[in-house]
C-alpha cells in the first residue's frame, strides 16, 4: 500500500493504482483500505483541497472496479487532455459567456503530447482557437462532414461556452458516441460529466437519451452517479419512471453487472421505494445469490439487514426522542453522501454520550426490538471507525484483568455493594430454612410408627416437590434481585468506568465472568457472570461504549 505520509500527487488524476499503492490482482475491499488510510491523514476539514483529490480517485478507481471496467486512460488518447482553459487566456469572451463545464484533465501533459487533430487549414484546433473567434469555429465543426470523436469533444466544449444550454457538452459526446460506438475517450468523458455535474436540469432526458446510445450494460457504469443524485432529489415515482423507460432501452446486459447497481442503488432507495418495487429487486439478487463476489455479498447482507429494521422499525420508534435520532442517523448513512453521513453519525455519537440519562431511560436490558439495529449500527460504526481512527492504539498502564478487578472491588465495597448482598442472602436464607424444615419433617416420618410402609416414601416425595418449588422461587427472586440492582446500580457505574477508560465491552463482560465469586477484601462479588451476561444484552450501555469508542478515535 502506497505511504500516506508521502503522497505522490503527480500521479492524479490518471494513474490512481499506484497512487493507491495497488498492483497485481486487486479488489474493493483492497482499495477501500488503502483509501480509508489516506483520508484518516488528509481530512476534508483540514485538507479540502487533498481530500477531494483523494475522493475523485477513490471513486474513478471503485466504479471501474466494480463494473470490471478498465481505470487507465487510453494511451492514444493524449489529445483528450488539451488544457483549453489554458489556451482560451488570450481569446476575448462575449459578456454573455460563463465558464463552460469541463471534465478533469491532465495538466502535466506537454504542449506537444496534448496536440488535437489536424483541420482543414492545416493547423492545429488550439491553434486556431488562439487566433480565430469561437462561434466561427464551432460553425466550422458543426456542418463538417466526417467528425473524428476530438471534434466531437471540441464541439462539445464548444456548445458549452457558446449556447449556454445545460445539456450541450453532453449531447455532443452522445453524437459522438453514436457516431464512432465504443470509442474509449469518448465514453470515459461522458462518465466523468455523469460524476461531477450536479445539476439536475435535463437529467432524466440526458439519461433516457444515453439509453438510446449506450445499450448495453455498460450503461449503469456510465450513468450511477446521475441515479445516485436523482434517487436523492426526485420524487421516487419520477426516478421509477425513468429508469424503466432508460432499461427498456438496453439490449444487451449481464446480470452480474445489474446486480452491482441495483445493489448500489438499494442503499438508499429502500428508505423511498414503495413495497413493491423492492421485492421485486430483493428477488432479483436472491435469485443470483451464486453470481455476488465476496465483496458484493457484504453489501448485500446490509441490505438485507436494512430490509428487517424497516418491518422492524415501527416498534423500534416507539420511545423517547433519541430512538428517533439514531434512526435519522441510520438514514443519512445510507441516503447521503460519505462526508455527511461521517458527520452526521458523528455528531449522534456526542448525542448519546452528553444524554446518558436519556439514554438509560429509554433502552433497556434484553430489548429484543434492538437487536438488528445493534446489528446494524456496528456495522456503520465500523465503517466510520476506518475512516476517522488517526492515532494508533495507546498501550494501557494497567492490563484489562487487573482494570476489571479493581472495577470490582470499588463497586463491592460502596454502601450500595453492601446493599445488594445482603438483598441476596434472604432468599439464600428462606431456601435454607425450607431445606432444614423439610430434612426435620423427614426424620420424623422415618419414625412413623404406622402400618403404611408407603408413608415416609409419600413424606419423601412431597418433601422434593416442596423443595423443587423453593428452589425455583428462590432462583426467580434472586433473579429479580440481581437485574434490579445491575439496572440501578452497575449500568450507572460501568458508564462513568467508559468515561475515561474505553475497553471493548465483550472484553469486559469476559472478565467479569472470570471473576465471579471472587473475593475483594472482606467483601465478596457476587454473580458476576450474571452482571456480564446483563452487560452484553444492555442495549443503553452497548450504545454509550460505541459512542466512547468513535469518539475517542477523533481524539
Amino acid at each position: 500500500m502506497s505511504d500516506p505520509s508521502d503522497p505522490q500527487w503527480d500521479l492524479l488524476p490518471d494513474h490512481p493504482e499506484p497512487f493507491f499503492g495497488l498492483s497485481g490482482e486487486y479488489d474493493v475491499r483492497d482499495l477501500k483500505r488503502s483509501y480509508n488510510a489516506f483520508i484518516r491523514k488528509f481530512k476534508p476539514e483540514k485538507f479540502p483541497a487533498e481530500f477531494q483529490k483523494i475522493r475523485a480517485a477513490y471513486e474513478r478507481l471503485d466504479d471501474a472496479l466494480r463494473y470490471g471496467e478498465t481505470s487507465s486512460p487510453n494511451t492514444n488518447t493524449a489529445d483528450w487532455h488539451f488544457n483549453w482553459s489554458e489556451v482560451l487566456q488570450g481569446q476575448p469572451e462575449p459578456d454573455s459567456l460563463t465558464a463552460p463545464h469541463q471534465p478533469p484533465v491532465n495538466d502535466h501533459l506537454s504542449q506537444a503530447d496534448a496536440e488535437p487533430v489536424f483541420s482543414p487549414e492545416g493547423q492545429p484546433l488550439h491553434e486556431r482557437v488562439r487566433n480565430e473567434p469561437l462561434a466561427e469555429l464551432y460553425q466550422e465543426l458543426k456542418t463538417q462532414d466526417d467528425k473524428s470523436p476530438y471534434d466531437f469533444y471540441a464541439l462539445a466544449f464548444l456548445s458549452d461556452l457558446l449556447e449556454r444550454h445545460s445539456q450541450s457538452f453532453p449531447m455532443w459526446l452522445l453524437q459522438g458516441l453514436q457516431a464512432h460506438p465504443g470509442d474509449p475517450a469518448l465514453f470515459e468523458l461522458l462518465h466523468q460529466y455523469f460524476v461531477t455535474c450536479e445539476s439536475l436540469e435535463g437529467l432524466e432526458e440526458l439519461l433516457v437519451n444515453t439509453s438510446r446510445v449506450v445499450r448495453s450494460d455498460r450503461f449503469y457504469y456510465l450513468t450511477e452517479n446521475a441515479w445516485d443524485r436523482l434517487l436523492r432529489h426526485t420524487p421516487f415515482q419520477s426516478f421509477q419512471h425513468t429508469l424503466e423507460s432508460c432499461e427498456s432501452n438496453l439490449l444487451d446486459y449481464q446480470v452480474a453487472h445489474l446486480l452491482v447497481f441495483y445493489i448500489h442503488i438499494l442503499k438508499a432507495a429502500i428508505w423511498k421505494a414503495d413495497k413493491a418495487w423492492m421485492n421485486s429487486k430483493f428477488s432479483l439478487i436472491e435469485t443470483n445469490l451464486v453470481r455476488l463476489p465476496p465483496w458484493l455479498e457484504y453489501e448485500f447482507h446490509f441490505l438485507d439487514l436494512m430490509r428487517v429494521y424497516q418491518r422492524e422499525r415501527s416498534s423500534f420508534l416507539t420511545g423517547g426522542p433519541l430512538r428517533s435520532t439514531i434512526d435519522q442517523t441510520i438514514q443519512d448513512y445510507c441516503i447521503q453522501s460519505e462526508q455527511q453521513a461521517d458527520q452526521s453519525f458523528l455528531e449522534c455519537q456526542q448525542l448519546l454520550v452528553s444524554q446518558r440519562n436519556e439514554l438509560l431511560d429509554e433502552f433497556g436490558v434484553n430489548d429484543r426490538e434492538c437487536e438488528t439495529v445493534q446489528i446494524l449500527w456496528e456495522k456503520i460504526a465500523d465503517d466510520v471507525f476506518e475512516r476517522i481512527s488517526t492515532r494508533p492504539p495507546i498501550p494501557a498502564t494497567e492490563s484489562l484483568q487487573q482494570r476489571t478487578r479493581r472495577l470490582v472491588a470499588q463497586l463491592s465495597e460502596k454502601e450500595s455493594g453492601a446493599d445488594y448482598r445482603r438483598s441476596l442472602l434472604i432468599p439464600r436464607l428462606g431456601f435454607v430454612l425450607f431445606l432444614t424444615s423439610s430434612i426435620m419433617i423427614f426424620l420424623l416420618g422415618m419414625l412413623f410408627e404406622g402400618e403404611s410402609i408407603n408413608a415416609p416414601y409419600l413424606i419423601i416425595g412431597c418433601l422434593l416437590m416442596f423443595n423443587g418449588v423453593a428452589f425455583v422461587l428462590s432462583s426467580v427472586i434472586s433473579e429479580h434481585i440481581m437485574r434490579a440492582f445491575y439496572i440501578s446500580w452497575w449500568r450507572k457505574n460501568l458508564m462513568q468506568f467508559y468515561q475515561s477508560d474505553w475497553v471493548p465491552l465483550m472484553a469486559l463482560a469476559v472478565q467479569l465472568n472470570q471473576l465471579k465469586e471472587k473475593h475483594f477484601k472482606k467483601n465478596k462479588a457476587y454473580n458476576l457472570d450474571q452482571v456480564a451476561r446483563y452487560m452484553v444484552h444492555d442495549v443503553s450501555l452497548y450504545f454509550y461504549t460505541t459512542a466512547q469508542r468513535l469518539l475517542t478515535a477523533c481524539e
